[in-house]
């Protein structure tokens, strides 16, 4: 070959290789770079799996201290980093539904009610776990009507953090002292004790109201329940009604007839509930009305009532002694009970010659869950477990202002862990078994848990407030939200809020 073509051919090939050079170079530069998978992250850090990750993370005011304790550690361990954000307690169902259904604001996780797995679970807004739950921490350490609250279709779609039911807390300075205990009986015609039904509740509520029982040169009240709208005074309503329905002779029948799904909400002992939930206004300090479930929390911390209906969140904050000066001085007791209770199928009031008690799983708990449009399904899953591990767990009911409840047995067993936590527990033992008793009463009843879970509450809030501001009675204000009730269940369709009501109670 001649040595001009053979320079020829050299710069011919140079050209090629130049060009295809640069080729590699457009593409590289003109494509969007994909965000990692967590599958992807997974295969390129072992030690890191989620190196590169943000998970965003939706939760209610009060819960969003009970995450946030536990993300440094899992940031650090994984790779992955977490947002936080938090909505008003009032307000977060709506804020999720609109998350869900507009794609604004996306989460990969939310930590909400357990009782509106069903609701989410349904629209699709929430994945099954299942495809992850052999990597799923301590599950046979969860209280059984915990791990119930998780599940959905046979399937779980939620992990625990929180074990939710009413109880009582009440003053043993005061009940226990004999100058009060004389005068009481002097006045009532009964002995002072732990009220066992909402008549001894009140009596005992009217008697300490206004002076000053303390002995401080303050006044102070009966009771202190959440009475602010759009907050967790509804539950206190619930609780009630609750405790004057026959659950027992015919199951399920708090809020619907389970055969029928007609609402409940405005018969005889929902009316009676919401008389006696409206009069504790006039043995509760003057600007109840604005208390929600945060402030009867610190009130009763501070000192201000002799009693108080509430999650067992106070028995964390009671014991602070940053936050408390009732530290040794208050007990724990089931939320008051009833000798009589009524039949929705007979609609006759039936008396009983004990106290009878229903305890309430109002809110049913906090929970995670996994959302659907997630692109890190794998690394959500492993954050909402990292907070729900044993010793995680442990630490988050221990902690006030968590809004996290004993859930797992391991939490009632270590009655030593809450003496020598760093508050230093007292009467830890009580506490517990009040707790623990809550979660296992053969009438223990669930939240509402079925399709727009939401819209029943949130129309039983607002119609209930009417009757506390005085505008309708309580019977007007509840057939009002009966036909609200009504309404919504037509809108959903009887049959399929017949099917998961039933099945949220355990009925076939």
């Amino acid at each position: 070959m001649k040595p001009f073509r053979k320079r020829q051919l050299v710069y011919c090939l140079l050209a090629i290789v130049i060009l295809i050079i640069m080729s590699f170079t457009l593409v590289a530069c003109g494509s969007k770079t994909e965000a990692p998978t967590s599958s992807q992250q997974q295969g390129a850090n072992k030690d890191l799996p989620f190196k590169g990750i943000t998970l965003r993370v939706g939760v209610g005011s009060f819960a969003g201290e009970g995450v946030r304790m536990f993300i440094p550690e899992w940031e650090k361990k994984t790779g992955g980093k977490v947002e936080v954000v938090e909505f008003p307690f009032g307000e977060l169902y709506q804020k999720l539904v609109s998350a869900f259904t507009s794609g604004v604001n996306a989460f990969d996780i939310v930590v909400c009610a357990s009782p509106w797995m069903a609701d989410f679970a349904v629209n699709g807004y929430i994945i099954p776990l299942d495809k992850y739950w052999d990597k799923k921490s301590d599950w046979d350490d969860v209280v059984p009507s915990q791990q119930a609250l998780c599940m959905f279709d046979g399937k779980p779609y939620a992990i625990p953090l929180d074990g939710d039911n009413h109880m009582m807390f009440y003053r043993k300075d005061a009940l226990e002292n004999p100058e009060y205990q004389k005068k009481f009986k002097e006045k009532y015609g009964y002995d002072l004790r732990v009220p066992k039904t909402w008549k001894e509740y009140a009596d005992i509520g009217k008697f300490f109201n206004g002076w000053d029982w303390v002995g401080d040169g303050k006044t102070h009240y009966g009771a202190l329940e959440a009475m602010k709208p759009s907050d967790t005074s509804v539950y206190m309503l619930v609780n009630r009604a609750l405790s004057y329905t026959d659950v027992k002779a015919v199951p399920g029948s708090l809020f619907f007839d389970p055969d029928t799904m007609e609402p409940q909400v405005n018969n005889p002992a929902w009316v009676r509930a919401l008389t006696e939930y409206v009069d504790v206004k006039n043995y509760a300090p003057p600007d109840v009305l604005t208390y929600g479930g945060g402030e009867v929390r610190g009130y009763f911390a501070a000192g201000q009532s002799a009693l108080l209906v509430e999650w067992s969140d106070p028995g964390q904050l009671a014991n602070d002694p940053a936050k408390s000066v009732i530290k040794g001085k208050f007990g724990t007791a089931l939320s008051p009970g009833s000798y009589e209770l009524y039949n929705i199928k007979t609609k006759q009031w039936v008396k009983h010659s004990e106290v009878q008690y229903n305890p309430f799983l109002a809110w049913g708990g906090w929970v995670a869950a996994v959302t659907s449009t997630s692109k890190y399904p794998e690394a959500a899953f492993s954050f909402a477990d990292w907070l729900d591990t044993k010793e995680n767990s442990f630490k988050a009911v221990i902690t006030p202002a968590s809004a996290r409840n004993p859930y797992r047995k391991s939490h009632f067993e270590n009655v030593k862990g809450w003496e020598e936590a760093p508050i230093k527990y007292v009467n830890a033992k009580e506490y517990l078994d009040t707790i623990r008793a809550a979660f296992t009463q053969p009438t223990t009843t669930r939240d509402l848990g079925i399709l727009f879970t939401g819209r029943y509450i949130e129309a039983l809030d607002r119609n209930m407030q009417k009757a506390i501001s005085g505008q309708l009675k309580p019977q007007q204000a509840l057939d009002t939200c009966y036909n609200e009730w009504k309404q919504i269940t037509q809108e959903v369709g009887l049959d399929i809020q017949k099917k998961l009501y039933r099945e949220q109670n355990g009925l076939k």
